[in-house]
């Protein structure tokens, strides 16, 4: 491939984000445009009594007020966790039942926002209210699924007793962490516009495939009637996945008034008409001999889901594949409590679950008096530990080697309180990062012309991560041609399949696909140029001829560039759909693809098992006598195969390790107990790291070759980042002050 790969490439939408020109979806106002307001529950369990809408109907503006009673053509789709694409099994204004606070009561739809929004502050309701509890009870879990549902939920090899009677030192210990909330910096919108029976709609989506399907499915219309429009997304981390109640109320409302209409949900509503990251227990058992190798290894959670969904983010599946032992037992349960339904929010099993493997690890390491580092490297595999395949590649331990050698860990004395400086007590801690390599289908469409561009067309996201630069990069080292020549639209929902923007899987299955796209054009050029009675490579046979850095070349060295092929040929310019299916993947999950569905191969096949990996390190200091925390330093060294644009690369672990510092003393979501809700629902008091908090923050990215994962080598990095850092931090607190502590956020009064 051409030089475009492995570089650091300027984001080719740069120019329009800076300059304001780049349209996302709540930027869109179709002519006749009104406006959408959500008014939503003051309680959290019981019986909507009596709802009032005359004041909100007198108001100046108001155009229609809709509630359970009068709301018509609301369509609700199956729940994700139920296999179907909605963001939950339960949706408000069906009925008069109230299960969550914060969930949608009412409707409003007024000739401006600000009417709208005061319309909804005037509907007034009465409730009959019934207990609620918005925390999980850990002892009142239960094992997800049931049957053949439950294969991989509980897993078991060897014998856990025997390994844990015959260790050395043994570990028992209990880590949790609370309810995350997203924050995007663009708000949760909709906007639905009906002529006729065809529907357009445009919202910042993760899978605008999905999004077409599902709303085709409950409308009954064709997928050809329904178009889905998302060109740029401002920020998502799985909180725009699936298919959210105020959408399909927009589409409803918009029906009704036979207008078009625009909702964007306020940032308190924002925390319960979509998803967020579950609390969670992480209980953990380990055994190891007097040299540091596993005996025994347990790791049960505990994760809260709603009343009425399965919230399944399995930790245990990664947790269980890190470190080799012979003799494993995981469990993965679920605790019911009164809240709207969970999801995905970035790494969505990996970032609680390893704040407790690794501090568990790090626990062992002191009780057996190891460096921590190397009793990662003793318990190094490169076969997975329960499905017993080896790992398409794993470098684990050259991530440690190099983020020591950056970070100066060979400086750490080991002794709890032993590293200070003046009234600071510094800490040093390690913890390792993975993520799986998952796989989907996908398609996209590419067309070049001889004047030396080409268009890239699918049905893909940029959710910030830079996706518009990386499938031009792609598409740029095959054909030959500079990255500003490639010409990418993405975004739509009747382009080429491609995806959901989450998981880490839209560099490496959709980048595959323009891969594949370009080598298909390369065939058919080929094809072209070798019956031509003159040229370069006439008379040669087109499945010798290869494409190489934009430059076609046959077995006895003619050559000639495509970029000259392409224009010689009648047409002047070709277009292809590229494919890409990986051989783990079977007809059901290339069908449950291209029906807006998620039909993911991996991390785990019958040949390989497919992960990144990482690590990382960090210096802590706490103050000795106002325990105030500050993280001067934080390296991580990170292998994830091919890297496609090293600048967007590094922003986006750069950024998971920032949001890392966040996780770790910062985030979380306060509840009001008594009443059942979230209470910090602003970004005021929702607190993240700002500047002051974040000192030197170094990524180093790994060389590494993995020829299994997908043709492009290509692993997932948009979540890694974040999965080493808040358990790397509470080992660093440790180091410092002598103090476990087993429960995020980590404040200053826990050091008292």
């Amino acid at each position: 491939m051409a030089q475009t790969i492995n570089t650091a490439v300027t984001r080719t939408d740069a120019p329009r984000k800076v300059t304001g020109s780049a349209t996302y979806a709540a930027d869109v106002m179709p002519a006749g445009m009104l406006h959408g307001a959500l008014a939503t529950s003051a309680i959290a369990v019981g019986t909507l009594a009596r709802i009032d809408t005359a004041k909100a109907e007198a108001e100046p503006g108001v155009i229609a007020v809709f509630t359970h009673e009068n709301l018509p053509d609301y369509k609700p789709v199956k729940g994700f966790y139920a296999g179907g694409p909605g963001s939950a099994s339960f949706w408000p204004m069906e009925n008069a039942r109230i299960r969550y606070a914060g969930q949608p009561i009412a409707y409003v739809v007024a000739q401006t926002a600000a009417a709208a929004r005061r319309g909804a502050q005037l509907i007034e309701a009465r409730y009959e209210t019934d207990e609620s509890r918005i925390t999980m009870d850990a002892d009142d879990s239960f094992v997800v699924g049931a049957g053949e549902d439950r294969e991989g939920m509980v897993t078991t090899k060897g014998d856990l007793a025997q390994g844990l009677a015959t260790a050395a030192q043994t570990v028992e210990a209990e880590y949790i962490t609370p309810f995350q909330h997203h924050n995007p910096m663009e708000m949760f919108a909709a906007t639905a516009e009906w002529r006729g029976d065809r529907l357009t709609v445009w919202m910042p989506s993760q899978s605008v495939r999905t999004l077409r399907a599902g709303i085709a499915q409950a409308y009954g219309l064709a997928e050809t009637s329904v178009r889905v429009i998302s060109p740029f997304v401002g920020g998502a981390f799985g909180s725009k996945a699936g298919i959210t109640p105020y959408t399909m109320l927009t589409i409803a409302a918009a029906k009704a008034v036979g207008a078009p209409v625009r909702l964007i949900v306020t940032r308190p509503q924002m925390y319960t008409v979509a998803t967020f990251r579950p609390e969670s227990v992480q209980r953990f058992r380990l055994g190891a001999d007097a040299e540091g190798k596993l005996t025994a290894f347990e790791h049960i959670e505990m994760s809260q889901t709603s009343q009425f969904d399965e919230v399944v983010n399995p930790g245990t599946h990664m947790t269980r594949a890190m470190y080799a032992c012979p003799n494993i037992h995981t469990e993965q349960r679920l605790s019911r409590s009164d809240t709207n339904t969970g999801g995905f929010m970035r790494a969505p099993n990996e970032m609680q679950t390893f704040f407790g493997l690794e501090q568990a690890m790090d626990e062992l390491a002191i009780k057996l008096g190891m460096d921590p580092v190397e009793l990662r490297r003793i318990n190094d595999t490169d076969r997975h530990p329960v499905a017993d395949v080896p790992f398409s590649s794993r470098s684990l331990m050259e991530s440690y080697d190099a983020v020591a050698r950056s970070f100066g860990w060979a400086d750490r004395t080991p002794e709890v309180g032993s590293m200070t400086d003046g009234d600071w007590l510094v800490g040093y801690g390690c913890a390792t990062a993975t993520y799986p390599t998952n796989i989907l289908a996908s398609n996209a469409r590419v067309r070049m012309q001889g004047t030396g561009l080409a268009y890239i067309e699918l049905a893909a996201h940029d959710v910030g991560t830079g996706t518009y630069t990386i499938m031009a990069q792609i598409a740029a080292a095959r054909l030959g041609l500079p990255v500003e020549a490639c010409d990418v639209v993405m975004g739509e929902g009747d382009m080429p399949v491609a995806p959901i923007s989450g998981g880490s899987t839209t560099a490496a299955s959709a980048g595959s696909a323009v891969h594949d796209a370009c080598i298909k054009i390369g065939h058919q050029i080929a094809v072209q140029v070798s019956a031509m009675p003159q040229g370069p490579l006439s008379g040669v046979d087109p499945a010798q001829i290869a494409l190489e850095n934009g430059i076609l070349t046959a077995p006895d060295g003619q050559t000639q560039p495509l970029i000259e092929a392409v224009a010689s040929t009648p047409e002047g310019e070709v277009e292809v759909i590229g494919e890409f299916r990986h051989k783990a993947m079977t007809d059901e999950m290339i069908k449950a693809t291209f029906q807006g569905g998620y039909g993911t191969a991996g991390p785990v096949t019958p040949e390989m098992a497919m992960f990144a990996f990482g690590a990382e390190m960090v210096e802590v200091r706490v103050h000795r006598w106002t325990h105030e925390i500050r993280v001067p330093r934080l390296h991580g060294a990170f292998a994830a195969g091919t890297i496609l644009n090293r600048k967007t690369a590094h922003s986006q672990l750069m950024g998971g390790m920032i949001w890392g510092i966040g996780s770790a003393l910062h985030e979380v979501t306060e509840t009001d107990k008594p009443r059942a809700r979230f209470l910090n629902t602003n970004i005021a008091e929702y607190l993240i790291p700002v500047n002051a908090d974040v000192r030197e923050v170094r990524v180093e990215m790994l060389d590494e070759r993995d020829d299994y994962v997908n043709p492009l080598g290509v692993k997932g990095i948009g979540e890694l980042g974040i999965v080493g850092t808040a358990a790397a931090i509470a080992n660093a607190v440790h180091h410092a002050t002598g103090k476990r502590l087993r429960q995020l956020p980590i404040r200053m009064s826990d050091l008292v």
